[in-house]
């Protein structure tokens, strides 16, 4: 077990966002962060990787465990005349301190070749498709050797080459062993990837804390088609 969350409330000072009554991420497993605007997806995450500390309940992780972070690559600055490598690197240098890279570049360079980008790297980043921003990002994300990697909106934009491609890598890596955790709100990507789903219900009372349920890729589709008893 790398995460395992207890009857847990996550939020800010005394407000509640979030409320968990149990869920587990395990090596190998896909995650689906699902729900709508404001119900405290980010929140779920930070208290899932440690940023943000539960107000109440328990989240216990493997002592010592990495995570990697891909942000969505529309959220990049493209003002800054980066290049594919220095992008890349980006995920690597602010884990470390002074953003010391040192080693870290040639595991990023390898990486790059083997998601079939190294040909990007003295690019610069802001002219190349959002398929192949995405990829590069993963690459730096994976150079570290993560166990758990999460991902915000990461086919937000892509068209349907570059989503497929992207996807299919993730697969790839959760085969091998990454736990997976994408927050997503296209139920085909979360069906295409996961293996479970935590589906986000907000509260009808704004005081209080969105709950999670816990389900099948299969079931949240039943769940917004209108399918499901």
């Amino acid at each position: 077990m790398l995460i395992d969350v207890r009857d847990a409330v996550f939020g800010y000072g005394e407000r509640e966002v979030v409320r968990v009554n149990a869920l587990q991420l395990r090596a190998a497993q896909a995650l689906g962060i699902f729900g709508p605007n404001g119900a405290g997806k980010t929140t779920l995450v930070r208290g899932l990787s440690g940023l943000l500390r539960p107000l109440r309940g328990s989240v216990q992780r493997q002592a010592a465990l990495r995570i990697g972070y891909l942000p969505q690559y529309r959220a990049i600055d493209l003002n800054w005349p980066m290049s594919g490598l220095d992008a890349a690197l980006l995920a690597i240098s602010a884990r470390r301190r002074f953003g010391w890279i040192g080693s870290q570049k040639r595991k990023a360079r390898e990486m790059m070749e083997r998601l079939g980008v190294a040909h990007l790297a003295p690019k610069r980043f802001a002219t190349l498709s959002g398929g192949q921003q995405q990829r590069i990002l993963l690459a730096g994300a994976m150079a570290s050797g993560p166990q758990v990697l999460i991902l915000d909106e990461p086919t937000d934009g892509l068209d349907v080459h570059s989503r497929e491609k992207l996807l299919g890598l993730l697969k790839e890596f959760a085969a091998a062993g990454l736990a997976v955790v994408m927050i997503s709100h296209e139920i085909e990507d979360l069906t295409c990837l996961c293996d479970t789903v935590a589906r986000l219900h907000p509260a009808d009372d704004p005081e209080h804390p969105a709950h999670v349920e816990v389900i099948t890729p299969t079931m949240l589709t039943l769940q917004v088609t209108g399918a499901a008893s």
